[in-house]
């Protein structure tokens, strides 16, 4: 009996070893993935939080444009490609906190890798989504502004990103 305890105690302690080998190189490998795997930043208050595939991006306060839903079908080393839905205000509603939301589809490309503390990051994105039927893109950047937090930058136009 105890030579059978002896010999599962040694089985399993040997088995405990192996899987931790296997989870350390696992690790080792995420860790090095991530590091170059570029991110995509989001608008919080401090604007350099990183986000690899992010499922909901938004964009502002109350009122503002943003995206949900998003399934990334590519995400490289050079760009990143995903579908989900825009989540916009009709133009011209006022107070915008009190407008009704409305959905539609919407393509996200990311490209143009920049650096940040050593971490790759996307510093453009471009949104296509339709507008009375006809294809529509927005590009913005992510960028620092002036020494304040970065956020991500678009043209004045609707969707108002």
């Amino acid at each position: 009996m105890k030579f059978i305890s002896r010999r599962l105690a040694t089985v399993v302690a040997g088995v405990v070893l192996v899987l931790a080998a296997l989870a350390g190189s696992a690790a080792g490998a995420g860790a090095a993935s991530a590091a170059t795997t570029p991110v995509v930043y989001a608008a919080h208050l401090d604007g350099w939080h990183g986000y690899v595939k992010p499922g909901t991006f938004i964009f502002g306060n109350g009122g503002s444009p943003y995206l949900t839903g998003l399934h990334w079908t590519s995400w490289g080393s050079k760009s990143a490609w995903g579908t989900g839905k825009l989540w916009t205000v009709k133009p011209g509603c006022h107070p915008l906190y009190q407008c009704r939301y409305y959905s539609r589809w919407v393509g996200v490309y990311l490209n143009t890798v920049r650096s940040h503390s050593g971490h790759p990051y996307f510093a453009r994105m471009a949104i296509e989504f339709f507008v009375s039927g006809k294809a529509r893109w927005v590009t913005g950047w992510f960028a620092p502004h002036g020494g304040t937090t970065p956020y991500w930058g678009f043209p004045a136009v609707f969707p108002y990103l």
